[in-house]
C-alpha cells in the first residue's frame, strides 16, 4: 500500500471519529433537551455573577468558558480572539453543540458591552450595555439586566430555539413587542447604547417596584417557662399559656431607586402579650396571702435583611438572613414570688420559604442565634456578672388565599442561657432566698395563626 493511499485512510478516520464525537451533542441540542450556553471569562469574577443569575432561566446548560477553550484547542483552534474570528467560532461552536456564547467587553469605567453570540453565523445578533459595580465587576443588578436582555432575546427568537428551550418553557408565548421595542440600536453609536441600557434599566427598576413589601399580623398563645438553678436555691415559673399578638414587617425599598441594592432590606417584629395570675405571698409565715398579678410579655426586634429570592422570579420561594437586636421584657406589677425580667440579645438568623407541589402552598422554616446578650431587669437579683446566649426556630406553613395574600401557621420557640457569678439581693425586702452562680434557663415558645399580604 502506497504513502499517499495509507495518510488518505488515516485521514478519514479522523474525519470520521470527529462526527461521531460532535454528533451526539448537536443531536441532544435538536432533541430539545437543552440550549447549551458558554459564558466568556472575566479576570474580575463578573462571568460567575452571570452564571448564577441566569441559572434559575429553565432550559439552559452551561458549560465553562475553559471547557470550550478545550473544545477549539482540540480542533486545532487558537483561542486567543477566537470570539471576534466568525469562520473559527463556527466550527468551535458547531462541534461543542454551543447554541449561545454571552461575551462581555469592557466599555467604559461604568459599563461592559454585552454581545449574544449565536451558532447560526457566529456573530453577536444583540448587544447591549450592563452597569458594573464600584469595583469595577458586575454586580448582581447588572447580571438581572443580562438575564431580562437574555429573556427577552430568546423570546424574539422564538422560532429559532423552540426546539431546544420546549423542555423547560412549554407553558411561556413569546411576548407581543410594540414598535419601539423592535428597533434596532445603532450599535455604533455609544449614546444610543446607553438610551437603550437606560430603557432596560427603567423596565429592571418597574419590576423591583413590586414584592418589595411583605406586612404580617397574627395571633399568638405564648407560654414562658423560666428555671434557675443556684449553689442554696432553686426557682421555677411557668406562666402557662396567654393570648396576645406579633405584627411584622419586611422590606425591601432600596432596589426600586437602585438596582445594586435589591437584596437589601431592613425588618422590624412587635408582639405582646398580656394577662393575670395569682400568687401566693409566704413572707407572713403562717398567714400566706394570695395576691392579684397582671403580667405583660414584650418583644421588640429589629435589623438588616440580605434577601436571595428576587421580584425577578415567578415564585413564592424566599431565602432571607438577617442581623439585629431584640429587647424582651417580662415585666409584672409588685408581687414577692416572681421578678422582672429583661434581655437584650444580638441575634443572627436565616429564613426559607419554600413551595411545595403548588406555587399555593408553602412551609416556612427559620433559625435565630443569639451569640451574645445582656441580661437586664433581675440580673441583680439572680447574682452579679453575667453572660447569655441562646437560639431559636420556627416552623409553620403559608396557603395563599388571595393575590398576594396568605393565610400564615406556626410553632416557634426561643430558649435564652444566663450564667451568673457571685451572689444577688434577696428577691424581695426581708426575704431569705438569695442566689448565687446561677444558671437560668428561659423558654419562650407557643403558636401563631394570622395573615401575610405581600406589596
Amino acid at each position: 500500500m502506497t504513502t499517499g493511499l495509507w495518510r488518505g485512510l488515516l485521514v478519514g478516520l479522523a474525519a470520521l471519529g470527529a462526527v461521531m464525537v460532535s454528533t451526539p451533542a448537536v443531536a441532544s441540542e435538536e432533541d430539545g433537551e437543552s440550549l447549551r450556553v458558554v459564558i466568556a471569562k472575566v479576570s474580575d469574577g463578573s462571568d460567575q455573577v452571570i452564571e448564577q443569575a441566569l441559572r434559575d432561566l429553565e432550559g439552559l446548560e452551561f458549560r465553562s468558558y475553559d471547557w470550550f477553550v478545550d473544545q477549539a484547542r482540540s480542533r486545532a483552534l487558537n483561542p486567543e480572539g477566537i470570539l471576534t474570528n466568525p469562520s473559527d467560532l463556527m466550527w468551535a461552536m458547531d462541534g461543542g453543540a454551543i447554541g449561545l456564547i454571552i461575551d462581555i467587553v469592557e466599555e467604559d469605567d461604568q459599563d461592559y458591552r454585552v454581545r449574544f453570540i449565536t451558532d447560526e453565523e457566529a456573530v453577536a445578533e444583540h448587544e447591549f450595555l450592563a452597569d458594573r459595580g464600584h469595583d469595577g465587576a458586575i454586580r448582581r443588578g447588572g447580571a438581572t439586566v443580562i438575564k431580562v436582555e437574555l429573556e427577552r432575546f430568546l423570546g424574539r427568537d422564538a422560532d429559532r430555539w423552540t426546539a431546544a428551550m420546549a423542555a423547560g418553557r412549554e407553558d411561556s408565548q413569546p411576548a407581543e413587542e410594540d414598535e419601539e421595542s423592535t428597533q434596532e440600536v445603532d450599535l455604533s453609536d455609544p449614546q444610543a447604547m446607553r438610551d437603550a441600557a437606560a430603557a432596560d434599566d427603567e423596565e429592571l427598576l418597574q419590576i423591583l417596584s413590586r414584592d418589595w413589601l411583605w406586612l404580617r399580623a397574627h395571633l399568638r398563645i405564648f407560654n414562658k417557662d423560666v428555671s434557675v438553678a443556684a449553689e442554696n436555691a432553686v426557682f421555677t415559673h411557668n406562666s402557662g399559656q396567654f393570648f396576645g399578638y406579633e405584627l411584622d414587617v419586611e422590606a425591601f425599598p432600596f432596589g426600586q431607586s437602585n438596582p445594586e441594592l435589591m437584596e437589601a432590606g431592613f425588618y422590624a417584629t412587635f408582639s405582646h402579650g398580656f394577662y393575670d395570675m395569682t400568687v401566693t405571698d409566704v413572707s407572713n409565715g403562717d398567714d400566706p396571702q394570695s395576691v392579684a398579678v397582671s403580667v405583660t410579655n414584650l418583644t421588640v426586634e429589629g435589623g438588616a435583611l440580605y434577601r436571595l429570592d428576587t421580584p425577578l422570579e415567578d415564585s413564592n420561594r424566599q431565602v432571607r438572613f438577617k442581623l439585629g437586636g431584640r429587647y424582651d421584657s417580662y415585666s409584672l406589677t409588685e408581687n414577692p414570688a416572681v421578678p422582672n425580667m429583661s434581655m437584650i440579645s444580638l441575634v443572627l438568623g436565616t429564613r426559607l420559604v419554600m413551595p411545595v407541589a403548588t406555587e399555593e402552598f408553602a412551609v416556612t422554616a427559620g433559625l435565630d442565634i443569639s451569640p451574645l446578650a445582656f441580661f437586664g431587669a433581675g440580673s441583680d437579683i439572680f447574682g452579679a456578672d453575667s453572660f447569655s446566649f441562646g437560639f431559636g426556630s420556627e416552623l409553620g406553613v403559608l396557603v395563599e388565599v388571595m393575590d398576594n395574600g396568605f393565610l400564615s401557621a406556626g410553632y416557634s420557640f426561643r430558649l435564652m442561657r444566663s450564667d451568673f457569678s457571685d451572689a444577688g439581693e434577696p428577691i424581695h425586702e426581708g426575704s431569705e432566698l438569695v442566689f448565687s452562680d446561677s444558671e437560668v434557663f428561659d423558654l419562650n415558645h407557643g403558636l401563631r395563626a394570622g395573615f401575610v399580604y405581600q406589596y
